[in-house]
């Protein structure tokens, strides 16, 4: 069968360790290794370093973006599909669209993962969300609506079980 050709294709993409636009926020640092303006709007491929003990985000699901995380480095919990995994270094969490889950660091050590996501556009979403937390003195804030709102806007909707 022949493929499509991407008549808009992207640029070939090098990262050096440590490399990429950075954003963080409670602790949490996520650098960008490829995003959608790169990517033809394809891809967004991320670092996300979370601290120990982090709680992460509420359940929450995607009409229409997959997730895919793989586990660099320590534990993370990603909970979908109705249970939850710890996952160590080289473990990875398929998330397609319309499943509830979340992920947590439980541990004491920082849990760093790569996240993979298509379409593109969680990356806006992280940076939106960095710019209201410099706002915010405590979380969750007493006003959730911008927040909510930020979410919608991103393909991110509340989920009530994981």
């Amino acid at each position: 069968m022949p493929m499509s050709i991407n008549q808009h294709a992207a640029q070939a993409i090098t990262h050096q360790p440590g490399a990429g636009d950075t954003v963080s926020m409670m602790g949490v640092t996520i650098t960008y290794k490829v995003v959608g303006a790169q990517s033809d709007g394809q891809w967004l491929v991320m670092e996300y370093t979370a601290p120990p003990q982090m709680p992460g985000p509420p359940p929450h699901e995607h009409k229409i973006t997959t997730e895919i995380f793989y586990v660099v480095e320590g534990v993370l919990a990603v909970q979908a599909g109705g249970q939850t995994t710890q996952l160590g270094a080289g473990g990875v969490a398929f998330v397609p669209p319309g499943t509830p889950h979340s992920f947590s660091n439980s541990g004491d050590a920082p849990a760093k993962f790569l996240l993979i996501a298509s379409p593109a556009g969680l990356e806006m979403y992280f940076s939106e969300m960095g710019d209201l937390l410099k706002n915010e003195t405590s979380w969750p804030p007493q006003d959730m609506s911008q927040v909510i709102a930020l979410m919608a806007k991103y393909d991110t909707f509340a989920a009530t079980a994981v």
